[in-house]
């Protein structure tokens, strides 16, 4: 049985919050917009579903708190799967795990605000194609995750300020973890933003 911790309220309304950002949901809505106008509707259809099945699950109440790495990536690869279809050619996203990971309870809705941040902060403001990077390995008895991309990087005038969504990361991983836990962010100007979680292993 997965290890399961509970949080207040405030902890997963606001995790629940980061997975269906208004400004995620009206570019959804747009990009069917245009397939219908270009009358590929069964492009749109597949992405209504996918879209309906992702807020299925991030605002199912009975979703545990904590999931198993492989739970997780399910739907990380929803959310990517609708990226993909708005960015079309210019996102690659690239999940690398190794198989002792997958077995692993991490929070539920960890790493989802954190490749969100790294589409639209690293690649949407970029001309040409980006990459996400999501690796995720076993060193011991820790869970190293790690998020990168090859975007802009942070602006110079603000190298320590990591937004909202990774605040809230950190509230979380703290509740959780207390000082058995570590997140670090490293910005390199032009090549791009990481994020790196280590979290002991709790099978």
């Amino acid at each position: 049985m997965a290890w399961r911790t509970s949080l207040p309220k405030s902890h997963n309304a606001a995790a629940m919050q980061a997975q269906v950002e208004p400004h995620f949901l009206f570019n959804t809505m747009n990009t069917i917009a245009v397939l219908v106008r270009e009358q590929k509707n069964d492009a749109a259809v597949t992405l209504i579903a996918r879209l309906s099945t992702l807020l299925r699950m991030s605002l199912d109440q009975n979703r545990a708190h904590e999931v198993t790495l492989r739970e997780e990536l399910d739907f990380l690869e929803r959310y990517v799967e609708i990226q993909k279809v708005r960015f079309s050619d210019r996102l690659e996203v690239n999940i690398a795990v190794d198989p002792a990971a997958l077995t692993v309870s991490i929070p539920n809705l960890l790493l989802q605000p954190i490749v969100a941040n790294a589409i639209l902060h690293g690649i949407a403001p970029k001309t040409t194609p980006g990459r996400v990077d999501v690796l995720a390995h076993v060193e011991g008895k820790r869970l190293h995750l790690e998020v990168r991309d090859d975007g802009l990087g942070l602006p110079s005038t603000r190298p320590g300020k990591t937004g909202i969504g990774l605040a809230n990361t950190r509230a979380r991983l703290e509740k959780i973890y207390g000082a058995n836990h570590r997140l670090t962010l490293t910005s390199e100007p032009g090549r791009g933003v990481t994020v790196h979680i280590e979290l002991p292993c709790r099978p």
